[in-house]
């Protein structure tokens, strides 16, 4: 065939999108207000280390980024409007030529498709998935492919912009049973919208560079190519991509033959085998400058590789060695060899998503899968490892089995965020992600699930948005969660050959959660595993319902037995609900006096109570419910449990295991939160921590201490809250120490970094004075920055300089800023205690010739309104300066940055001030959802400082170290 069909209908196309603007749209920069009132939980700022564990999910896609669904000015599909296709058609072979332009003034593909598709209920109609694709209706054509002989397409009904399907209207019904091929000549523009087949940049040796990249999850391979663009419709896809002869090309598959294009020098052809079976949104192109980088030959018996840049070559050692022994792990865990005879990964400048797990080819945002020994954190490597490990455990869960409808994205999402914590434990154990599964999945999602606000795990939906909207926290982190309360219940090494036994009975097909139950209870059957209902029962409860429950364990000390209650666990009630749904669930009880006798039982979803007679501990023994943490419910004990349980931490915390320790602090802070039990309470089991060398306890227990900080930091008891945390802190701090050498375990650089963060910013002089003395060093010799300088520790030793220090250190800083583009010394910047220095970062942001650039506008206000000096400023400037930042920035930022100066409000005063501000800006913050947030926040914050101000004060008064540590 000849490479430029139809050239006339090429240049008109092109010709179109300039005039439209369409090869030219403007490059993304991140969400406006819009798209972060969408973000779940809520809009909050981002930590100073740039990580933030609220926003990423591994795979977490494009559906944040509303720009997804312009339709280029085009209304959105209705409401309930049947979008989905008819299933009469279903496709059996594509194949597929895409010939990408990635030039600057053309950016359109010229594309060809053939489908091969077989008849199951008679039609004249065949209507097909389509989005903003131009088709040449000339070169349309329908074919029996048993005869040879066309069948006339009489119609075409382009119902892209509504309805995402293109229709034709052939003359003649097709023949139930009978196999059609359909072809079709189009063009599509790589677009910059991050989905669908789009163009990236980036810039090597001073020159700009494009790429071409796909990626189509939910429901954007459409925008690629027309096709049956279902989960369920699986087909097998042969794929030719068009390339410059200098560039190179990749697919799900491995390549067999490049040839050069006929008629057209310096282009050639790259044909890829046939795929297996597969959905669409697991199709994948790559055409690009980038190089491929093979892993050594011994670590997989997978032909394994990492495209990057040419210049990142150096970056790929870590992905490299790490993703092969991940992808042997799961072939032996899985018992089910991987199908494909090779696995590409590629590091992608601008990607929407953590990763996509398209099979063969699975593509990263560059961040997660490069890695610089000398720049990149500790905790940049193990998001790095639990995102391959994610990626490649899809490749069974998720590619291998799919489930049947969006719906049920979870068995997809929940899989691979429970896989990563066993797959990146198997090959590098010194992360002890298993460990950190409690306080990386299980205790955030918590305060998702905890709101009125939250979903079930499994909903119906129908649209390409409401589709979308699937993939947050619900799926990904929840859906890992009762996964792995299932396999504690059922048996780990039950639940495992369970998962065996599902992926073989569904191979190559679609499942939905009903198959996964019945291959689990199949197991448990044949292994006498005894449970009070089926696991589909069971599991039921935790999918089809939003929440969990709080387990009340009242003990009878008498008789030795208890009384356990359960009750759905919310953060805040609303009074008007009219909810039908019974909040109960089958909950596994799970609880020991000693780790060595683990006794289990069960409350029914029809028992909001049940007596236990006999907890197998004596009057004076503490007993622990939810062992490990392993299911998914909070614990609340009675006042005598729970003080064996402060004495026991006091005298040996090691009785208890790790994870309980961590739940303990964060089921008790939050217990507090909601009024469930005194806040003395809680502060009671604080009180061992001068003691926990544990990375585990102490984080749960930080991210609590976190909001206690924020709101007593202007009240009297603050200097009483600092003086206890420091002596806290401090034996922890001199514990780890502030030196790191690269010997040190992995959960000691974690431990030391929450460690010296604390003792920092508490005022510990051994931290603060280490890291001045740290700073000057660098100061005078800034080049040598890697050398004296731990990645890991660097944010923390930045910021306590600059707080710390005078206009020599904020000199530095900026100037650093400014000639390296390093954003860690902005950061740093805001974390001034000079009030003229943080009102002249915030007036800086209104001069585009500050040296602040535009994408760190944001940055700047959100850092300087966590800043406890700088919120009021930040407030202030908010509402005095509106229409001068109006003038210089637009309307972008305001209702983010109303929602950020909230965070730390907690003041009568301050509400009414806000208040005042929304009221005088109605059309802009009026109807925004995150100032609807920040207003419930700051009404939160009053109510929590009403009530527990003086509670707190008195225990702290109560409880000041004999040490006067320093104010």
């Amino acid at each position: 065939m000849k490479t430029f069909w139809n050239l006339q209908f090429v240049l008109v196309l092109i010709a179109i999108s300039s005039a439209f603007g369409i090869g030219v749209q403007p490059k993304y920069e991140g969400p406006d207000e819009v798209e972060l009132s969408l973000l779940e939980p809520a809009v909050v700022p981002d930590p100073v280390d740039g990580i933030s564990r609220w926003w990423y999910t591994p795979s977490r896609k494009a559906f944040l980024f509303r720009h997804n669904y312009a339709k280029n000015g085009e209304v959105e599909p209705k409401q309930g409007e049947d979008l989905r296709l008819p299933g009469n058609i279903l496709p059996r072979l594509y194949n597929i030529r895409l010939l990408p332009f990635i030039e600057v003034g053309n950016w359109t593909t010229d594309g060809y498709v053939e489908i091969s598709v077989d008849c199951i209920i008679s039609t004249v109609n065949i209507s097909i998935n389509s989005l903003d694709l131009t088709i040449d209706q000339a070169s349309i054509t329908v074919t029996d492919e048993l005869t040879g002989n066309p069948i006339p397409v009489v119609n075409f009904i382009d119902e892209q912009s509504t309805r995402e399907l293109i229709t034709l209207q052939v003359s003649q019904p097709l023949t139930v049973g009978g196999r059609y091929k359909i072809t079709m000549k189009y063009i599509s523009v790589l677009n910059t919208l991050l989905t669908g087949f789009y163009r990236s940049d980036y810039e090597e040796n001073g020159e700009v560079k494009y790429l071409a990249v796909s990626d189509f999850e939910a429901t954007s391979a459409r925008r690629a190519f027309p096709c049956f663009d279902e989960p369920t419709m699986k087909a097998n896809f042969t794929i030719t991509l068009g390339r410059k002869e200098t560039w190179t090309s990749a697919s799900n598959m491995p390549l067999i033959r490049t040839e050069p294009m006929a008629g057209v020098t310096g282009f050639v052809w790259d044909y890829y085998e046939t795929s297996v079976t597969m959905s669409t949104y697991l199709v994948a192109f790559l055409v690009s400058e980038f190089v491929g980088i093979p892993s050594e030959p011994g670590l997989s018996n997978v032909e394994f590789r990492i495209w990057a840049r040419a210049d990142a070559r150096n970056l790929t050692d870590y992905a490299r060695n790490i993703g092969p022994r991940v992808l042997e792990f799961f072939e032996s865990f899985f018992a089910i060899d991987y199908p494909l005879p090779k696995q590409d990964m590629a590091a992608i400048p601008d990607f929407a998503a953590g990763a996509m797990e398209n099979w063969g080819l699975i593509t990263y945002r560059e961040q997660y899968l490069l890695t610089d020994p000398t720049t990149t954190s500790a905790r940049s490597f193990q998001f790095a490892a639990i995102i391959i490990a994610h990626e490649l455990s899809h490749q069974w869960f998720g590619n291998l089995v799919t489930m049947d409808w969006w719906n049920a994205l979870w068995l997809n999402e929940g899989f691979a965020s429970y896989m990563e914590y066993i797959g990146t434990d198997a090959v590098e154990p010194d992360f002890r992600m298993n460990d950190q599964f409690i306080i990386e999945n299980l205790q955030y999602v918590f305060g998702v699930d905890a709101l009125e606000t939250s979903r079930p795990i499994n909903i119906e939906v129908n649209t390409p948005a409401e589709i979308n909207s699937m993939f947050d926290a619900i799926s990904y982190e929840k859906g890992s969660c009762v996964i792995r309360m299932c396999a504690d219940f059922i048996g780990f090494d039950t639940f495992q050959r369970g998962l065996t036994r599902y992926l073989n009975d569904n191979a190559y097909g679609n499942a939905g959660q009903d198959n996964l139950w019945s291959a689990l209870q199949t197991q448990a059957d044949l292994e006498n595993v005894v449970l009070p209902a089926t696991i589909k029962e069971i599991m039921d409860t935790w999918t089809y319902k939003m929440g969990f429950p709080f387990i009340t364990v009242t003990r009878d000390y008498q008789t030795g037995g208890a009384l356990v209650t359960q009750e759905r666990f919310l953060l805040r009630k609303s009074n008007d609900s009219t909810d039908p749904i019974v909040y109960q669930w089958w909950v596994p009880l799970t609880y020991t006096s000693d780790y060595q006798t683990n006794k289990r039982d069960w409350l029914s979803v029809d028992q909001v109570s049940k007596t236990l007679p006999n907890l197998g501990a004596a009057a004076n023994q503490w007993v622990i419910f939810n062992i490990d943490q392993q299911n998914y419910y909070r614990v609340a004990y009675d006042t005598s449990n729970y003080a064996m349980i402060r004495d026991q931490l006091m005298m040996d915390h090691q009785k208890f295991s790790d994870n309980n320790r961590g739940q303990l602090l964060d089921d008790a802070f939050n217990l507090a939160l909601v009024e469930l039990i005194p806040y003395a309470t809680a502060l009671d089991l604080t009180l061992y921590l001068k003691y926990e060398r544990e990375y585990v306890p102490w984080h749960a227990a930080l991210s609590e201490f976190n909001y206690i900080d924020t709101m007593l930091y202007n009240f009297v008891e603050f200097p009483n809250w600092k003086n206890y945390m420091t002596s806290l802190v401090e034996p922890t701090y001199t514990f780890f120490g502030f030196a790191e050498t690269q010997a040190d375990p992995h959960m000691e650089k974690l431990s030391r970094i929450d460690a010296m963060n604390w003792a920092c910013r508490l005022g510990v002089a051994d931290c603060v004075q280490n890291s001045l003395s740290t700073y000057a060093n660098l100061m005078s010799q800034p080049e040598n920055l890697l050398q004296i300088v731990s990645p890991n520790e660097k944010s923390i030793i930045l910021r306590t300089a600059i707080e710390n220090g005078g206009q020599a250190e904020y000199d530095f800083a900026f100037n650093q800023y400014k000639t390296t583009g390093d954003n860690s010394f902005l950061v740093a910047m805001c974390a001034s205690k000079q009030v003229t220095v943080l009102s002249g970062l915030l007036e800086m942001l209104l001069d585009p010739n500050s040296g602040i650039l535009r994408s760190d506008v944001n940055t700047v206000f959100n850092n300087v309104a966590n800043n406890p000096i700088g919120n009021e400023l930040a407030l202030d400037f908010l509402i005095n300066r509106w229409n001068d930042i109006q003038n210089s920035l637009g309307v972008t930022y305001f209702a983010t940055w109303y929602r950020y100066v909230c965070t730390r409000q907690n003041t009568q005063a301050g509400l009414d001030k806000l208040i005042q501000l929304r009221d005088a800006h109605t059309l802009i913050l009026g109807n925004s959802n995150s100032v609807k947030q920040g207003i419930e926040t700051v009404e939160t914050n009053i109510k929590w400082v009403s009530l527990n101000e003086g509670e707190i004060g008195t225990w702290l008064a109560a409880n000041q170290p004999a040490k006067v540590f320093r104010q």
